[in-house]
């Protein structure tokens, strides 16, 4: 994908969501591990900002529309705020079930059915992913 928007506009809008989920983005008390881990979500989301697939509306949410041509979901998908029960979601599966977990948190935090993550491809994953681990910390 071209890019459409420049990095200062995506880091500044990074920031702007980062600000309105009141996310802890201070790397003096983040572990290696957790700031190689933000870097890497960062960069993601960053990108997908620059592409135009991904915005922060007034809010403050990020929404992504997913754009894989192999991704059969195509509507925007909006990152709520994280609450009590995104998190509560969890006890719906099995320990054992991870993945259904997280898709089901995920699913959750953006009030859709979570086969909408399950059958995603790619970058497109990818990036639900990493805004969703931002949205979790």
């Amino acid at each position: 994908m071209k890019e459409t928007v420049g990095k200062e506009v995506a880091e500044a809008e990074f920031e702007r969501f980062a600000e309105a989920m009141d996310l802890d983005l201070d790397p003096d008390y983040m572990s290696q591990e957790d700031r190689e881990g933000f870097e890497k979500h960062k960069r993601r989301v960053t990108r997908e900002i620059m592409r135009g697939s991904l915005i922060v509306n007034d809010d403050g949410e990020a929404v992504y529309t997913p754009w894989k041509s192999t991704t059969k979901h195509k509507d925007p998908i909006t990152f709520h705020e994280r609450t009590g029960h995104t998190v509560s979601t969890m006890d719906q599966s099995k320990k054992s079930q991870q993945a259904r977990q997280t898709y089901g948190m995920m699913a959750e935090m953006c009030r859709v059915h979570p086969s909408i993550f399950s059958s995603m491809v790619g970058t497109d994953i990818k990036v639900c992913e990493a805004l969703f681990a931002l949205l979790m910390d």
